[in-house]
């Protein structure tokens, strides 16, 4: 989606002189040239692309903002540095989409989203999207598909009794 996000972006600049219209063009390439990189799992050599849109970017210095919304140059650099910002954090995670078609594998993440997205749901009863660490979330989910799996253990719900507890188990029971 970040690239959908910044290839609109990239279409929607205004190519007033040459310049610029070349400016545009090398900039549409390296977006494109991003998707490429991404989808075939080179996503450590998508700094390349970026800092060639950088090199450009100066061709629209100034541009004025439109009557009610962020010039796209603007929102060009947001973009960049989202994109940016999430390749540094992601790039040892993501998958060679190309491969995996290839292969006859499928490629969407939707199903495993979905799935977390249902598991959690179930667990929290939340009707929004939420933010998770990746710690978190890997252990809640775990334990969630352990239950949904049956291979949970039987000692699940059952509750902890430390070695320091005054009463013994019997004794809670009655």
């Amino acid at each position: 989606m970040r690239l959908q996000h910044l290839k609109q972006i990239g279409d929607g600049l205004v190519a007033g002189d040459p310049a610029r219209a070349a400016a545009k063009a090398v900039i549409v390439t390296e977006v494109e040239r991003l998707l490429w990189r991404i989808w075939n799992g080179k996503a450590k050599n998508a700094g390349k692309s970026l800092d060639r849109i950088r090199a450009v970017m100066h061709h629209f210095r100034g541009e004025r903002d439109c009557r009610k919304s962020i010039a796209p140059s603007r929102k060009l650099w947001t973009a960049l540095r989202a994109l940016n910002t999430y390749l540094i954090g992601q790039s040892a995670w993501l998958v060679n989409y190309a491969e995996r078609h290839r292969a006859g594998l499928r490629v969407g993440t939707a199903i495993t989203g979905g799935t977390a997205n249902f598991l959690v749901n179930r667990r929290m009863n939340k009707s929004q999207q939420m933010r998770w660490s990746r710690r978190g979330a890997d252990l809640l989910l775990q334990v969630r598909c352990a239950v949904y799996n049956g291979t949970f253990g039987v000692e699940f719900g059952q509750k902890f009794h430390p070695a320091n507890d005054s009463f013994p188990p019997t004794a809670v029971a009655a």
